[in-house]
């Protein structure tokens, strides 16, 4: 009963986490919704800015993802997605380093940026495309 009743405090505090930054104006994206961006051969996939470090990164990543560790500047996050109108997906391992990145941008005028809800854990979960050097 204790486990259970753990199990669902730490789940509450999860959607309190993503329901916090959805209020904040950070666009969350399921990980079903990448995959189906990424396939899309009428529109060039978005920009993936990946936030982890760089063992993690190292460890596996998705195919094209670039690499800025958090926390990063605009101007190292601008070096990755250079057209702050075009789409892009930021991820980290669970969906907590991601989120003040995204605001981090939206400030910075970037238009169509958004958050891999759940990050490389539920991506790689729910059988998302990673690549391991």
């Amino acid at each position: 009963m204790r486990v259970f009743t753990a199990a669902l405090i730490v789940l509450a505090l999860l959607v309190l986490w993503d329901v916090g930054w959805w209020l904040a104006g950070v666009r969350p994206l399921s990980p079903w919704a990448l995959k189906a961006e990424l396939k899309r051969a009428d529109t060039p996939p978005p920009t993936l800015i990946d936030v982890r470090t760089r063992a993690e990164y190292a460890f596996f990543h998705i195919p094209g993802a670039v690499n800025v560790p958090y926390p990063a500047t605009l101007n190292e996050l601008a070096l990755a997605a250079l057209d702050p109108t075009k789409p892009v997906v930021v991820i980290c391992m669970t969906g907590h380093r991601s989120p003040p990145t995204v605001r981090q941008m939206q400030r910075g005028g970037y238009t169509d940026v958004r958050n891999l809800t759940g990050g490389m854990a539920v991506w790689k979960l729910f059988g998302g495309d990673t690549v391991s050097p």
